[in-house]
């Protein structure tokens, strides 16, 4: 699938920045973009270095990566911008498909299974941005109304939507029958665990349209499980990540605190990469993931012990009841009010909670 990189905006910003060195990272699938742009880069003076390391998304910068290699900045491949401060000057470049073929073929089988819903939520992932408009529009000429969402907390784009961040969804869930998002089953699943509406995934790229309602009733059937289970634990390791966008330590340290006084034993782990095979030689009956919410979502079955979310975690304590959770939508909260690297987050609501203990 050919990828549209605005490489003018990368020389622009190098012109303005003026930087000896710098590190070019992005994920997989994009990498090979990274070689011909580092070209570029090396025959108007400036050093070029690229990243093998793994990235997952805006907040997973390799500021580290690029102070021990003496670059003074960063260019990040393939997502939209999520930090709005750094270390280090980084430019966002974001990758969108070119080609509008794909999702407009899939047209009359959307249109099929939204029979029966009038009032559309859309939302897409960044690669899908640059179709939003004419996507919306060939929905209404069906007779569909689509409501697209303003950008929010850590979303730079209206109708964006990250594995992290639903804020634009969340603001018009009032005033729709179902969301349909663009992208993966795994962007469309992430709303369908915080809402209450009908959610339809839409792949291009696999040619899939799929509802994922029902996957996220299971989901949540098994965090409550695992929330039971984790109630047992003696010994609670509290997960913290390095990495820029996702480092919760003051979360983390009020996790302790209350894990404590309820009569656990608990540990914070620090780490950048957040690997079962790196935990299976603790002895910690349960964790407590304050990086990446999704890899609760997504990897639990790796790890085989629970892998809470703060938000489950304070089910578990009986600070909240499974019930508010669900119903409020705050499955992927964490608390911002003592998070010095986040000034922003998705979703406020746990704050409060923390604010009565």
């Amino acid at each position: 699938m050919d990828v549209e990189i605005d490489r003018q905006a990368v020389m622009e910003w190098l012109a303005k920045t003026r930087p000896r060195a710098v590190l070019l990272q992005g994920p997989l699938g994009l990498r090979r973009f990274l070689e011909s742009l580092a070209e570029e880069i090396y025959r108007i003076g400036v050093q070029p270095f690229i990243s093998s390391s793994p990235t997952w998304g805006g907040c997973d910068l390799a500021i580290e990566e690029a102070k021990r290699l003496g670059a003074q900045a960063i260019i990040h491949l393939g997502h939209a911008p999520f930090l709005s401060n750094s270390e280090l000057p980084v430019l966002y470049i974001e990758a969108r498909y070119r080609d509008y073929k794909p999702l407009r073929s899939l047209l009359e089988k959307i249109s099929e299974e939204l029979s029966g819903y009038k009032s559309i939520g859309l939302g897409m992932s960044v690669q899908w941005l640059n179709h939003l408009d004419q996507f919306a529009a060939d929905l209404e000429s069906l007779g569909f109304k689509v409501h697209v969402g303003a950008p929010s907390g850590h979303l730079a784009h209206r109708g964006q939507v990250l594995g992290c961040d639903y804020s634009t969804l969340k603001s018009i869930e009032g005033d729709v029958d179902c969301f349909l998002v663009v992208g993966s089953v795994f962007h469309a699943l992430g709303i369908a665990l915080i809402s209450v509406n009908p959610t339809l995934a839409v792949d291009p790229l696999g040619g899939g349209v799929k509802w994922v309602t029902e996957r996220a009733r299971q989901v949540l059937s098994t965090r409550y499980g695992l929330i039971e289970k984790a109630r047992k634990a003696r010994k609670i390791g509290i997960i913290v990540s390095r990495k820029p966008g996702q480092m919760m330590l003051g979360l983390a340290n009020r996790l302790k605190t209350l894990l404590e006084a309820a009569g656990y034993f608990a540990h914070i782990l620090i780490t950048d990469e957040v690997v079962s095979e790196e935990l299976a030689d603790f002895s910690f009956d349960a964790y407590v993931n304050t990086a990446c919410p999704r890899l609760s979502i997504e990897d639990q079955a790796r790890f085989g012990k629970p892998l809470l979310l703060p938000s489950e975690v304070m089910v578990m304590l009986g600070k909240l009841s499974w019930e508010e959770l669900v119903e409020g939508g705050i499955l992927f909260s964490l608390d911002a009010e003592e998070t010095l690297r986040w000034s922003r987050r998705i979703l406020r609501p746990l704050v409060k909670i923390f604010k009565r203990l």
